[in-house]
Parts: structure tokens; C-alpha cells; sequence
């Protein structure tokens, strides 16, 4: 069992990895474009489509990863005010809410998918792209945190000492 837990590991941190290079490669590619457009030697006209293609695919690609490193957005005040024990349980039903969303986004990320490419769909922008290709990180993603919110339950069980801390949640 280590063995895929392993290659899951590794593979969210390929897609964290990933948009960080990402991101660092647009901030490159922006400072290039403000200088050649002042200059008044030309512009990469296709750079604006670029940056909303790795904003959107990348803010659904490392979601797995930033859940796993737990560092998602989260209200810490209630459970550090009730018993560890009741901390636990409400960090469990938090686990399966997400759990029941990224089902969902799954399913109807998967649909979309099928249907885009069954459809033949386009995108016509500065580039022309298979719809069904621009919406593959909803599915791929929703698969991903599926996956971490029941590793996170499966973590959690039995987790109930004085020294538990839920706020520490991804280092169990």
C-alpha cells in the first residue's frame, strides 16, 4: 500500500511543482512583454490567453497539493475551542463534505470533458484549442482531491489524544 501512496505523493507535488514554474515562467514572459511593447518592437499578443489557460489549470491542479501540504484556506477558531475529541469529528464531516464536492466535480467535470470532445467543441481565441482539452483539469483534479480527503479521513481515525492538534491536520 505504500508503494501507490508513494507515486500519489509524488504526483501532487509534480502538479504543485508544476504551476510554481509556471507562474514563475508568466512573470518572465510579462516583464519580456512590457519591455519589447515599451520599446516599441512588438508585444506577445497571445500571453494574456496563456496566463488565464495556467491560472485556471494550475489553480485546479495544485489544489490537491496545497490540501495535502494543509495549507488551504480554513477556520481554525471553533476547533481549537471545543475538545480534541468533538475537533476530530467535525474535521471528519469537513473531510467528507469535500469529499461529496470533488465527487460531484468529478462527475460533472467528466461529462463536460466527453461531451467537448464528442461535440468536437472549440475554443477560438489568439489560439485555437479542443475545449475538451482546456476543461481536462476539472475531472483530473476533482479525482485528486477525492482522493486526499479520504486519505485525510483514513488518517484521522483513531486520532484522539491530548497532543492532536487538528490544526496540524497534514502532518498526521
Amino acid at each position: 500500500m505504500a508503494q501507490p501512496l508513494v507515486i500519489f505523493e509524488r504526483l501532487l507535488e509534480f502538479f504543485g511543482l508544476l504551476f510554481g514554474l509556471a507562474l514563475g515562467a508568466l512573470i518572465v514572459l510579462m516583464c519580456a512583454d512590457i519591455l519589447i511593447r515599451n520599446l516599441r518592437v512588438g508585444s506577445l499578443p497571445w500571453l494574456l490567453e496563456l496566463t488565464e489557460y495556467v491560472m485556471y489549470a494550475g489553480a485546479f491542479l495544485a489544489a490537491p497539493w496545497v490540501l495535502r501540504q494543509g495549507n488551504h484556506v480554513r477556520v481554525d477558531a471553533v476547533l481549537t475551542a471545543v475538545p480534541k475529541r468533538i475537533a476530530v469529528r467535525l474535521e471528519q464531516i469537513v473531510d467528507l463534505v469535500g469529499l461529496g464536492v470533488s465527487l460531484v466535480l468529478l462527475t460533472y467535470g467528466a461529462y463536460a470533458v466527453w461531451d467537448a470532445f464528442a461535440n468536437k467543441m472549440m475554443q477560438f481565441k489568439t489560439w485555437t484549442v479542443a475545449e475538451g482539452v482546456l476543461l481536462l483539469p476539472i475531472p483530473i483534479a476533482a479525482l485528486l482531491l477525492a482522493i486526499e480527503f479520504v486519505l485525510r479521513l483514513y488518517r484521522v481515525q483513531g486520532v484522539v489524544s491530548d497532543t492532536y492538534d487538528p490544526t496540524k491536520r497534514a502532518s498526521i
